[in-house]
């Protein structure tokens, strides 16, 4: 009986065990990251949530006012408003032009404002909720990354 060491067989058995641990611990890495990540942009969330809500609730032009903020699970921002010179009760035709002008307004201010580079920066979907004089549910508009970048 011939006992050799057989190196040809041997190198694909370790190579795959080397390949494998390797594989092991990128994933491993990129997994602690990504949760890292997510924890930081949320406390950032947080952060900012705070600091708007301090000038809260305030007057942004004649026709709105912003009630509150507040960040949520999933790298999400809300700002809740009032629309303080409509009400629910009144029929409105103009509903579809009323958030298409707030849409095109919010998306300028993305652009423009250096107060929002926080979301652009972590890629945060923000909801811009609104509320009549009264406060009744009117509408939300909802903005992607997608849709910014």
């Amino acid at each position: 009986m011939e006992n050799t060491f057989n190196l040809k067989k041997i190198m694909p058995i370790a190579l795959g065990v080397v390949v494998f641990v390797l594989a092991f611990f990128a994933t491993q890495h990129f997994l602690s990251s990504s949760e890292e990540d997510k924890a930081l942009t949320e406390a950032a969330l947080v952060e900012k949530a705070a600091e708007i809500n301090q000038s809260c609730p305030k007057m942004v032009d004649e026709e709105k006012k912003l009630e509150n903020v507040m960040s949520s699970p999933n790298n999400n921002f809300q700002f809740n408003y009032t629309l303080v010179n409509f009400s629910s009760t009144q029929a409105s035709d103009d509903m579809g032009a009323i958030q298409e002008d707030l849409k095109s307004s919010i998306m300028s201010d993305l652009k423009n404002n250096p107060e929002l580079e926080l979301f652009k920066e972590k890629k945060t979907t923000l909801v811009y909720y609104y509320s009549d004089r009264d406060g009744n549910a009117i509408f939300d508009i909802t903005i992607t990354p997608d849709l910014y970048h």
